[in-house]
């Protein structure tokens, strides 16, 4: 809750605007950060001691990064950094993006999300008390949306699991790898956070399991998108933005756009690939033209 009270503090009381996306961004970017040596150089003082230009360049290098990687969790994500998408960042901006990165690092972000271990990564959802406290009070309401303490989950984890009300029952009975965890109404996915904590409590690793939210609100499914990256869920994980009620086939719909999401990545990277080897190409070419000359 410190990061999140820090952070709405200083992005309200420097007037950051009606834009909310863009103070969660700036911390679900840093929670994507990880601290490779721990004896290294202070990553902290890196990251703040960059230009304006430098550390708004560095927020759009860690989503490129992870969208190559997970290109269907990213574009999920995709509210939290279309701001980055602007060629050009305004003085206000890129000051309150400044101060927000300052408060959420020095309330300890990297102590909760930069270990290498997921289980460590994953013993709190930081995204959560962010993107309630940003809120205005009216927008919570409005929204049924409040920050769920992670030992409350875990207690309703247990619960839900020893009635079989998720599709895994992870109190009573040994999980079985394959099977599949959903949530419906996810939020930021905080009982899927302490479900893939029972597992891993049991030795097993969640990305042997399948696992699926669903939210009808764009931020805070963007928001379990990351955290999918963050508590290192795996490969099948699926996040839909949708009412679930309305649309009982929103996680089929969600997977669908997922392997289209992945098909263009693959293109791109393609394409890539091959503008690499001309340039390349050419690169010898003038090479050997110039020697023969």
């Amino acid at each position: 809750m410190r990061i999140g009270e820090a952070v709405a503090g200083v992005w309200h009381r420097q007037h950051g605007g009606t834009r909310i996306e863009v103070p969660i961004g700036i911390v679900a970017a840093l929670a994507l950060i990880r601290q490779r040596d721990e004896n290294g150089p202070d990553l902290k003082a890196q990251i703040l001691g960059q230009d304006d230009a430098q550390l708004i360049g560095m927020f759009r290098e860690i989503w490129s990064t992870h969208w190559m990687h997970r290109p269907d969790l990213i574009d999920r994500a995709r509210v939290l950094h279309e701001w980055l998408n602007d060629e050009e960042i305004d003085d206000h901006r890129a000051y309150v993006v400044r101060r927000v990165t300052k408060a959420a690092l020095e309330y300890g972000l990297f102590d909760l999300t930069g270990h290498a271990d997921p289980y460590l990564r994953a013993q709190t959802d930081v995204l959560s008390p962010v993107m309630m406290l940003v809120r205005s009070t009216g927008a919570q309401q409005g929204l049924g949306e409040y920050h769920t303490p992670p030992p409350v989950a875990d207690t309703m984890s247990n619960m839900l699991a020893a009635e079989s009300v998720m599709d895994i029952q992870l109190h009573i009975d040994q999980p079985q790898a394959g099977e599949h965890i959903h949530d419906p109404a996810a939020g930021s996915g905080g009982l899927l956070r302490s479900a893939a904590q029972h597992l891993r409590e049991r030795g097993l690793d969640p990305a042997q399991f399948q696992w699926s939210m669903c939210d009808i609100d764009e931020i805070a499914a963007a928001c379990a998108a990351v955290n999918a990256i963050i508590w290192d869920l795996g490969q099948r994980v699926t996040v839909a933005c949708a009412d679930s009620l309305a649309n009982p086939n929103a996680v089929e719909d969600a997977m669908k756009h997922a392997r289209a999401v992945f098909a263009h990545r693959d293109e791109m990277l393609g394409k890539a690939r091959i503008l690499a080897a001309i340039r390349q190409a050419q690169q010898l070419l003038e090479q050997g033209t110039a020697i023969a000359a």
